[in-house]
């Protein structure tokens, strides 16, 4: 496939991109400082820009076969990557015709918020404040597109290998002391599964380690 990876600089969009690779992909990895992504590849387009300004978003998503979206915000930070962002990139992909939208979200934003523990509730409130709302505006914006999109909310991500050993739904109650947690190379393997797969189609999906 022509894949398009979006965040491609953070930890689970370089597992992604990675992995896209080694599965024969061709990957267009849309950043925007390319010092930071090492990895070098035949395979591997690297074009700089910003989700911020949709004039740069229309070139990377012409001719792809599907987008996985990886986008991430800090705390406090002033402007809106994950918000803003995946809204412009669902007018580009409308605008050129690709349908094919993965996304990575968190655990806890949507339905999935009733599923998470007090602790996590309450780091979701305060710390994690303004990143869940820009997850939360996010997940708006590609649940009422027409695109053919898959949300993934992967429990609290580590830097652990592929295991293929997780469990995905819908709802995944957790325990009240529960600590899930999830490596961002399931979490990769798992969007790259279903780039032509269908089960999860215009789903919101919680995925942890089993």
């Amino acid at each position: 496939m022509q894949l398009l990876v979006l965040g491609a600089t953070g930890g689970t969009g370089k597992q992604t991109v990675e992995q896209a690779l080694e599965r024969g992909h061709y990957v267009t990895a849309f950043v925007r400082n390319p010092t930071k992504l090492s990895i070098q590849h035949p395979n591997l387009t690297v074009l700089t820009g910003d989700v911020l300004k949709p004039e740069t978003l229309v070139a990377a998503v012409r001719r792809q076969d599907a987008v996985i979206c990886s986008l991430g915000s800090k705390p406090g930070q002033k402007d809106h990557p994950v918000a803003d962002g995946t809204v412009n990139l669902i007018d580009a992909m409308q605008h050129v015709g690709v349908r094919r939208l993965l996304v990575v979200s968190s655990m806890g934003v949507g339905s999935s918020y009733e599923e998470m523990n007090i602790i996590g509730k309450v780091l979701m409130n305060t710390l994690l404040r303004s990143v869940m709302a820009e997850k939360e505006k996010q997940e708006q914006a590609v649940q009422q597109s027409n695109l053919d999109w898959l949300i993934v909310r992967p429990t609290n991500l580590t830097n652990g290998p592929i295991t293929g050993q997780y469990k995905v739904g819908e709802h995944l109650p957790f325990s009240t002391f529960a600590f899930p947690h999830i490596s961002r190379a399931d979490v990769a393997a798992f969007m790259l599964d279903q780039l032509d797969n269908d089960t999860y189609l215009r789903k919101a999906v919680t995925i942890t380690e089993r």
